[in-house]
């Protein structure tokens, strides 16, 4: 018969007590139940383990060469027994995130420091891709869950809403516009604009809510990524009208930002495995970063226009 577990615990214990008597009290049992583990240890071993010497048992040769091996097995044991206590209090594990660039840049950073803050065992990886490219990237990152600004289902993929992403300005902090609670669109008519690149998607939508309000829309500057173009109106090169997701961390003295009238979202969307079910952990991180692009999105919420 092999041997568990609990006949190797009782052997430890004994090989570093040098008695019984310890060691029942080292492993909270009696000592009749240590006596007995140690014979069915000795049994299942097939050769003697302890000399008895002056009331104390001192381990054989053969003994010693196998508490090597046994304590090796025990700190195992014990590692894995903190590796599970870890996982089942969420304090360790790995999460990987694909985002699209205005999400990824800032906010999702921010947000995911916040988390990791509590849990400095867990271990992130942050992948950024193009809207097109997120599902591509969930299937080869094997990440957890992905955001993306486009709705298109794969296989293998689960897609679901996640939400809103509202345009905002973006104004030099020295501006005269900075004084309104909100910027419609009237207000830009004669001013310096900084855009992203046509292939961008929340470009896509901007350029076409000035279609639809028949107003020109004709930048001096255009930039492929949203913190480009923020930096180039902390410069005072323009105002530009980005995403709220990328508004986090910049400093009002170098950039405000303000509410756009009429307001102009685009659709957020929620990758997923469909074949493999996400982590309570994944999940905790993903309620996390929900929350911060909601507060976000609050705070930016369409006003009443003031004069």
């Amino acid at each position: 018969m092999r041997p568990n577990i609990r006949q190797i615990e009782a052997f430890n214990a004994v090989v570093k007590c040098g008695s019984v008597t310890r060691a029942a009290e080292d492993l909270f049992v009696s000592q009749p139940a240590v006596t007995k583990l140690i014979r069915a240890f000795e049994d299942a071993c097939g050769f003697p383990l302890f000399i008895r010497e002056s009331g104390r048992l001192r381990p054989t040769p053969e003994a010693r060469r196998l508490y090597l091996e046994t304590e090796k097995l025990l700190l195992g044991v014990a590692q894995i027994d903190r590796v599970a206590k870890s996982i089942r209090n969420l304090e360790e594990g790995e999460i990987t995130v694909v985002g699209f660039p205005a999400l990824s840049m800032r906010l999702l950073p921010k947000s995911c420091a916040r988390f990791l803050a509590k849990r400095p065992q867990v271990r992130l990886s942050v992948m950024t891709r193009t809207s097109p490219s997120i599902p591509d990237g969930m299937l080869t990152g094997k990440a957890d869950f992905g955001v993306s600004l486009l709705k298109t289902p794969g296989a293998g993929l689960e897609c679901h809403p996640f939400g809103e992403c509202s345009m905002v300005a973006a104004l030099p902090a020295d501006h005269p516009l900075t004084n309104k609670r909100a910027i419609h669109m009237s207000d830009l008519k004669t001013e310096r604009l900084i855009s992203l690149g046509r292939d961008d998607l929340s470009a896509q939508v901007i350029e076409q809510a000035y279609i639809q309000a028949k107003e020109e829309y004709s930048p001096a500057i255009q930039v492929q990524m949203a913190d480009s173009a923020c930096t180039f109106v902390a410069e005072g090169q323009g105002i530009a009208l980005v995403p709220s997701l990328c508004t986090e961390g910049w400093s009002p003295t170098d950039v405000q930002f303000r509410p756009f009238l009429p307001a102009i979202k685009t659709p957020m969307w929620l990758y997923t495995s469909s074949s493999e079910p996400m982590s309570q952990l994944a999940k905790d991180l993903l309620a996390q970063i929900r929350s911060t692009v909601e507060a976000v999105e609050h705070r930016y919420a369409v006003v009443e226009e003031t004069t």
